[in-house]
């Protein structure tokens, strides 16, 4: 004979348990360039319309895959500033901006020192 036995219902998951969430490989690059340009030593060189399609330094990419992320940094630093400090500064705050903004861990951060600007000779040329 088949059992009949009822068994108790279970109670709904709580709908923040439900679902996932999915950060963009695109959002933290964008996290990132963000934080990278928070950076004092650290020059923007995009201008004018390559601000919009955001061309130019900083610039960042990003792997996302599985909560971790692997991002890849490029900026153009100030004169006279230690370069390797500057990195430093960098990797620091973009781990822990994409890690606070996003949830998402980062595993490396690769920053790389594209151009240096000496801050006099880019005044007097705006000028």
């Amino acid at each position: 004979m088949a059992d009949t036995s009822l068994t108790a219902p279970t109670a709904p998951v709580p709908a923040a348990e439900r679902g996932r969430t999915v950060i963009a490989d695109k959002v933290v690059e964008r996290v990132a360039s963000i934080a990278t340009s928070e950076i004092e030593a650290v020059i923007d060189t995009r201008t004018g319309w390559t601000k919009l399609i955001r061309k130019g330094l900083p610039h960042a990419e990003a792997v996302v895959a599985g909560g971790t992320s692997k991002i890849t940094v490029e900026v153009a630093a100030t004169w006279p500033t230690p370069l390797d400090r500057v990195a430093a500064q960098v990797r620091e705050h973009v781990t822990r901006q994409v890690a606070d903004l996003t949830g998402v861990t980062v595993t490396r951060v690769d920053v790389t020192v594209a151009d240096v600007v000496h801050l006099e000779a880019a005044d007097a040329r705006v000028q």
